[in-house]
């Protein structure tokens, strides 16, 4: 799962646990813990520590993705939202299909993503060149 991100590492967890024993999000409660965080890193092959998850479950929690079902722990008795769950669903889908685009689609889209790195060299080969030609004469 290359660079995945703490935020999704999690959200995908939870939506794999509610696949897994069909469980719909409204089910599912859960805390950030040191016993969460061995198991999110055993199935996504990572390495987050439980502050990286405490920090991503920040972030889930300011964008409404995982809300709290109950008071009493800051990452204690939260639960997924509905929000959550399309975020989670549609960034997966989204990641699958960029992973299946030909070699020829990822140069194509390098090129798009980098293209001021590519106008910058440009105008600098082209300034390069002028100033030869003015001053070299």
């Amino acid at each position: 799962m290359g660079n995945l991100k703490a935020e999704f590492a999690l959200l995908y967890f939870i939506i794999d646990h509610m696949d897994e024993n069909g469980l719909t999000y409204k089910l599912v409660d859960f805390s950030i813990d040191e016993s969460m965080t061995e198991e999110v890193n055993n199935k996504f092959k990572t390495s987050f520590t439980l502050d990286e998850l405490e920090k991503a479950t920040d972030k889930c929690l300011s964008h409404e993705w995982v809300n709290y079902r109950a008071m009493g722990q800051k990452y204690g008795f939260l639960g997924i939202t509905q929000k959550g769950v399309g975020v989670a669903r549609s960034k997966r889908k989204s990641d699958e299909l960029k992973s299946q685009r030909s070699w020829f689609k990822k140069f194509s889209d390098y090129i798009e993503d980098h293209k001021g790195v590519f106008i910058l060299i440009g105008s600098i080969v082209a300034l390069v060149t002028l100033s030869l030609k003015i001053f070299g004469e």
